[in-house]
């Protein structure tokens, strides 16, 4: 068992290794997709900031770049091709391992095998692709991931400087800190989880401000640019078109009932869920993943890795299969429509847009159906009961 586990691990490692070799263009054409590339999480943004910070120009300047000081101070002692892709194929890898660790600590309520789900991360396209692309995104789910692993073995403090990380780098995945709470278990961790949070954060921004030579321009630069959607570019998620719609006027009103939304159910899913904790955490990142500004498959590629996880309340869905449908739907299609919208000139801005309510929608529907199983499994008083119908009202 452990030596198939093992093998899962490898082969997350070298099929990103060995992809990258043999198709050394995919790269770039990754990073002009607008499935795995944003303003804000693009290797070229990345690639920008790097040169600008080994020339001495301002890093924050040209408003091109948005990626986290640390990170592009991290990423300009990367000089060589061949020290990306191991140094991307390495820290998605990790996640697999930790999805591993996550495995074997629920081995006993979990009847799969081991090796599954590490292996199912591996191999799920929606990850390995954004992992080829050098979105930054997988940074920040490294991140999220170990803060979840770290609370569930029970370190208050490696769980705390994780998902301080994860904010650092891409702000909203600072709304976990919420479930995070919700883990531990009595006041006095919960309150350390907090206070390491916020210090880790400090500490973290204090060495931004030291990166950028005394400036607090990074903030508006990264996370100002995030939260006021400055840059209203296509994109998978539900903001960009509402946006180009609206008048002028009513931006800001606008972008504030956006945000609130995304932080609206954090805390009511943890609080009606409090007594599944780790299933909370994921329902809070897969909240995260449809509502943010600017999502990617990557995105939705993480967060579907821990669907094995619900195995016990797999036989409670409802439409399973209608979800997959749709999610098959809009991978498929979205590329095409934009093709069709930008490249061909042959359809117009609703075809990619329609495209991305279906991606919306099918998320939506994982959501509840996954919601309704946790509903059905405490109904069932944690014993299930598949035979037993029930009527929602």
């Amino acid at each position: 068992m452990r030596m198939d586990a093992t093998k899962s691990i490898v082969a997350c490692f070298v099929t990103r290794l060995v992809l990258s070799a043999l198709f050394p263009s995919l790269q770039a054409q990754l990073d002009k997709s607008v499935e795995f590339s944003t303003p804000m999480t693009s290797f070229r943004s990345l690639c920008e900031g790097v040169y600008m910070l080994k020339n001495g120009f301002p890093l924050y300047g040209g408003g091109v770049v948005h990626q986290s000081p640390l990170l592009i101070l991290l990423m300009s002692f990367v000089d060589s091709e061949h020290l990306l892709a191991i140094l991307y194929a390495a820290m998605d890898t990790v996640v697999a391992y930790h999805i591993l660790a996550l495995t074997r600590y629920f081995t006993q309520s979990l009847q799969i095998p081991l090796w599954l789900p590490s292996l199912l991360y591996a191999l799920n396209p929606l990850v390995l692709l954004s992992c080829i692309s050098r979105s930054s995104v997988i940074f920040t789910n490294v991140c999220v991931s170990s803060a979840l692993l770290c609370a569930v073995q029970g370190n208050v403090v490696g769980s705390a400087v994780a998902i301080a990380g994860a904010g650092y780098l891409s702000a909203y995945p600072i709304l976990l800190l919420i479930p995070l709470c919700g883990m531990g278990q009595n006041r006095q961790q919960k309150a350390r989880l907090i206070a390491v949070t916020a210090a880790t954060l400090a500490v973290l921004v204090a060495l931004s401000y030291w990166a950028t030579g005394s400036s607090w321009e990074f903030l508006a630069s990264t996370y100002g640019s995030l939260i006021r959607y400055e840059k209203l570019f296509p994109n998978l998620g539900l903001w960009w078109y509402f946006f180009i719609e609206m008048f002028e006027m009513f931006l800001p009103f606008f972008k504030a009932v956006f945000n609130i939304f995304v932080v609206s159910f954090i805390a009511p899913i943890t609080i009606r869920f409090n007594k599944q904790p780790f299933y909370a955490f994921i329902l809070c990142l897969a909240w995260i993943t449809i509502t943010k500004p600017y999502p990617t498959l990557g995105d939705s590629g993480f967060f579907l890795s821990f669907i094995p996880f619900f195995q016990p309340l797999l036989g409670y869905l409802r439409y399973p299969i209608i979800s997959c449908l749709l999610m098959l739907h809009a991978i498929f299609l979205s590329p095409i429509f934009y093709h069709l919208w930008v490249d061909l000139g042959s359809g117009n801005s609703n075809f990619f847009y329609a495209i991305s309510l279906v991606y919306a929608l099918a998320l939506a529907s994982i959501i509840v159906d996954l919601t309704w199983a946790m509903l059905r499994i405490e109904y069932d008083e944690g014993k299930p009961n598949f035979n037993l119908k029930l009527t929602q009202i």
